[in-house]
């Protein structure tokens, strides 16, 4: 079972990326990572932009029923804002400041940070679930079929 996980950046970049290719990322970026999701996992070794791309899984799973209506808009915010924080916990473990390491990596930051403000402001009830919907159907479009 994948890991996923999210980066915070105030700095909001629409339209959404998709990078299928991690060949492009750093090998001094490797670093082990705990399964937190799966208890009993081994660790698996990720790159930035695996992490990146498990963060953006983690929404992006839950995302099918919230938009069914089975799961409701405050598990998806809530959702969303963990998946940025277990992200952030990993590149800090890493000693990273967070900034990518290539360009893979810099295409999927405004994407994490995308999620990070929507989940986020949902929260602090400066949006409705219709915009975390909307967020979320484009992420689904953009990043399903690559999980």
């Amino acid at each position: 079972m994948r890991l996923f996980l999210f980066l915070v950046r105030r700095k909001r970049k629409i339209p959404l990326a998709k990078i299928d290719n991690e060949d492009h990322a750093m090998k001094e970026d490797r670093v082990v990572v705990p399964q937190h999701e799966n208890k009993g996992a081994s660790s698996v070794p990720m790159t930035q932009v695996g992490r990146m791309h498990a963060a953006i899984g983690q929404a992006v799973a839950v995302a099918p029923g919230f938009l069914r209506g089975d799961v409701d808009a405050d598990q998806m915010a809530k959702t969303m804002v963990h998946a940025v924080n277990n992200y952030v916990e990993q590149e800090q473990a890493t000693g990273s400041d967070g900034a990518p390491h290539t360009a893979a990596a810099q295409a999927l930051q405004g994407t994490l940070a995308e999620l990070m403000a929507c989940g986020s402001g949902y929260l602090a009830h400066r949006c409705d679930a219709a915009c975390v919907a909307r967020t979320m159907t484009q992420m689904v479009r953009e990043f399903a079929t690559h999980q």
